[in-house]
């Protein structure tokens, strides 16, 4: 009988989200692998075991138990997409678009500029003690590992600020992938000069390579072209950045991936759902037709046609100001008519795939980090079915219990 560190045992369901080597897609989506009565053996931060209660209590001895007796074990969810690093609120702004009063068109970008100015005018330890303090809440709500990005600095100091800021990050409960995202929108003060400051971003590569595993670019109708990006691309893998892309959001600028491509895409509900996307919007007293109404045929396209799909909250200031992948979870089923496993593949082993660590984390398997959810229910379906609560009972983050709602 091997001496281990931690034993979660009596899972009513454990989903394991175990797939094959690259993640779920197609028909694999469908098809969720759950443990009746199940079990989880963790040590030195690693899962060493998965299966029945009663053949993982045969097998190992824990320093400390967890009963998840009437409860549901899943992964923790992997957020692979967010802008966790700013200062200030769009709450006003979001009031105007909301009564019709805004030009959605041109709020955007002003929203963003809005979000830089104060970035820049705000010191790293307030950048930091707030990201520290939306890390906390995203781990209450089960969230494990979180890609953060820059973006919101624009020059090459407040860039570098940013992501010293994220370094700092690093010691906290929720694991931290770094993206540096230089190439988000055109700051004002380079309104007129397109080429000094794609120049500026390429030169800042190096400088941000430090702290960067990813180099993020938006190739947008109100960003930046599709030659740029492949600019800015190129420069970041001669210098060992991987890559991750904004693609298409506002308009077609030829920058989105399609399934043979490989890449894993990345579905954001909680923007469909803040930003009202699939209904009709205000312009004074007029109706606006819904920007994109056919979300669920949309989504449905890209599974048939074999692409790997990911959710994220996208935490940001201005489109989706949403801290709970829970919360995400819940609206893929309600806005895109997702099934729940499709849901729970997304937001765990899928994502992991999203950061390049699917072979690490993202599902419950022997040699994973242990990474753990113990929820308030005991089935799956319940976590997607039920709204506008915290579901999260406990965090397993790493091999340790890193957040309980008893404490």
């Amino acid at each position: 009988m091997r001496l281990i560190d931690l034993l979660v045992t009596n899972a009513t369901e454990l989903v394991t989200s175990r797939t094959d080597a690259r993640g779920a897609a197609g028909a694999a989506l469908r098809t969720l692998d759950v443990i009746a009565n199940g079990a989880v053996a963790i040590d030195k931060g690693r899962i060493v075991d998965v299966g029945p209660t009663r053949t993982l209590r045969r097998r190992h001895r824990a320093r400390r138990t967890l009963d998840a007796r009437g409860r549901l074990v899943t992964p923790g969810l992997v957020d692979c997409h967010s802008h966790l690093v700013f200062a200030g609120s769009r709450h006003v702004e979001y009031e105007q678009l909301v009564t019709g009063e805004a030009m959605p068109g041109k709020r955007l970008e002003g929203g963003i500029r809005y979000t830089v100015a104060r970035t820049r005018a705000a010191s790293a330890a307030a950048l930091g003690a707030q990201a520290r303090r939306d890390l906390d809440r995203m781990l209450a709500h089960g969230t494990t590992t979180i890609e953060v990005k820059t973006g919101y600095g624009l020059d090459r100091d407040t860039e570098l600020r940013m992501l010293r800021v994220i370094h700092g990050l690093r010691g906290h409960a929720v694991d931290i992938v770094p993206t540096y995202l230089g190439a988000h929108v055109l700051p004002a003060e380079y309104a007129d000069r397109r080429e000094a400051y794609v120049r500026l971003v390429i030169d800042t590569l190096p400088a941000a390579r430090r702290w960067a595993e990813y180099c993020d670019v938006w190739c947008d109708t109100i960003a930046f072209t599709a030659a740029e990006t492949e600019r800015i691309a190129r420069a970041a893998l001669a210098l060992g950045y991987r890559l991750r892309l904004h693609a298409d959001q506002v308009g077609d600028a030829g920058g989105a991936a399609l399934a043979r491509s490989g890449v894993v895409g990345v579905l954001l509900p909680s923007v469909t759902y803040h930003m009202m996307e699939m209904i009709p919007k205000l312009d004074g007293a007029a109706l606006v037709p819904a920007a994109k109404p056919f979300w669920p045929a949309l989504v449905r396209r890209m599974i048939d046609r074999g692409m790997r799909l990911a959710l994220s909250a996208d935490y940001n200031p201005g489109t989706s100001p949403t801290l709970s992948m829970q919360s995400v979870m819940q609206l893929a089923a309600r806005l895109y008519r997702l099934g729940y496993a499709e849901i729970w593949h997304m937001a765990t082993i899928n994502a992991a795939h999203a950061l390049d660590r699917g072979a690490d984390r993202g599902s419950l398997e022997t040699g994973k980090r242990a990474d753990v959810v113990v929820w308030s229910v005991p089935e799956h379906g319940m976590v997607i079915n039920r709204f506008g609560t915290n579901l999260v009972d406990a965090v397993v983050a790493n091999g340790r219990v890193a957040w309980s709602a008893a404490r």
